[in-house]
């Protein structure tokens, strides 16, 4: 017997042909404020949404408006997230948003400005920061506010349009339930986790904000931890939304102009916890005589590219398989990731070297406690788990 925990990130909602890409959501925000379809409106009317305050997001209006030269990372909206998270840090740091003799930033002085910017790094993130701030320094007449009071005011704005991108987030991925599991029922999707017995009651550490894995596997929810949290269109007024969605926290010391954006103070704020922990643990098989064995553990990562914006929960997880290994010579584990393509497969490797280091994925791998597995190869995951 063994024991099993799931590790699932977006790559596994997409694998059971469910709209979950950032550009299904993107898509979605365009058709919301244009043209609508009956079934959305109808979902709209039943939980009472007014979707006014979602109109022209600023992390939304970025990428549309510079879709053309953000290259591939484009539809990535943390990254986007960072980037301008990033050009606001800047404008505090340098206080060059002002013209030097006037307390306001005039369109002769905002013109040039852009231009030197250009040839900046992140130019097309600081030169949206600038453009925006105009318009709020006179839309909210900051005139009267120093320098250091508007700058805040600004920041201020773009953390809560973050808040009303993952509301509007959380609207979405509702709507894409509804549809799918009641209107279109959908049914499981071949993939390699077809070969690991018994699915349904496995432990599942869930990156995602929905539970795919619940309705088409009847995984329990007692044993799976939403890290990120979950859609909740249902809860009371008086709970808060649970959703992480934000950047990675690069700096060992609190920033505190750039905490709220970032994953690690979201999952402290909207208590997230470490449940997950509990599925690490061993599990024994007694004898009479005492402990006979204790169960090997397959940990399967299914739809994750182990992106270093999560890498605090997969350097935790590594922590507890080492913690458990030092207390029992005889535990057994694997890590398997899978992967989409070679392309995929390359970059999941050059993230686990991010996360862990070169030497320890190269002591991992050698030792067959970190393999890899396409994701549509079952025969492969056959031999890969542990029995």
């Amino acid at each position: 017997m063994t024991d099993t925990i799931l590790i699932l990130g977006n790559g596994f909602d997409i694998a059971m042909d469910r709209k979950t890409k950032y550009t299904d959501f993107i898509e979605f925000e365009k058709q919301l404020f244009s043209n609508p379809d009956e079934k959305l409106l109808e979902f709209l009317k039943a939980k009472n949404i007014s979707i006014e305050k979602y109109k022209d997001n600023l992390y939304l209006k970025f990428i549309n408006e510079n879709k053309d030269t953000l290259g591939d990372n484009w539809s990535n909206l943390e990254i986007m997230i960072s980037q301008l998270a990033d050009a606001i840090m800047y404008f505090k740091e340098n206080n060059i948003l002002y013209n030097e003799n006037m307390n306001e930033p005039n369109k002769r002085h905002s013109e040039g400005l852009k231009e030197k910017l250009l040839k900046d790094n992140n130019a097309y993130a600081k030169i949206f920061v600038v453009d925006n701030f105009s318009k709020l320094f006179y839309e909210k007449n900051w005139r009267l506010l120093q320098r250091e009071v508007a700058l805040e005011k600004l920041n201020n704005e773009f953390i809560n349009q973050l808040d009303l991108l993952i509301e509007l987030l959380e609207i979405y991925l509702s709507y894409i339930d509804f549809l799918d599991f009641e209107v279109r029922n959908i049914k499981s999707k071949p993939t390699a986790l077809d070969a690991i017995p018994d699915l349904s009651h496995t432990y599942v550490l869930n990156f995602n904000y929905t539970n795919t894995s619940g309705y088409l596997f009847e995984t329990s929810e007692e044993r799976t931890h939403f890290i990120h949290g979950r859609i909740n269109l249902d809860r009371t007024f008086s709970r808060i939304n649970t959703m992480v969605f934000g950047i990675e926290d690069k700096e060992n010391d609190v920033n505190s102009d750039l905490i709220p954006y970032q994953k690690y103070y979201q999952r402290v704020v909207k208590e997230t916890g470490t449940k997950f922990e509990e599925f690490f643990k061993p599990v024994y098989e007694y004898s009479n005589v005492g402990i006979a064995k204790s169960f090997p553990k397959n940990i399967i990562i299914f739809g994750h590219s182990v992106d270093p914006l999560d890498k605090e929960i997969f350097q935790n997880c590594f922590k507890l398989v080492d913690i458990v290994s030092e207390q029992n010579r005889m535990f057994k584990y694997r890590f398997i990731f899978t992967y989409f393509d070679e392309p995929a497969k390359r970059s999941i490797i050059k993230n686990l070297a991010i996360i862990l280091g070169k030497e320890k994925l190269i002591e991992l791998t050698g030792k067959q406690n970190v393999v890899f597995v396409k994701s549509d190869d079952m025969e492969g995951m056959k031999d890969a788990l542990l029995l």
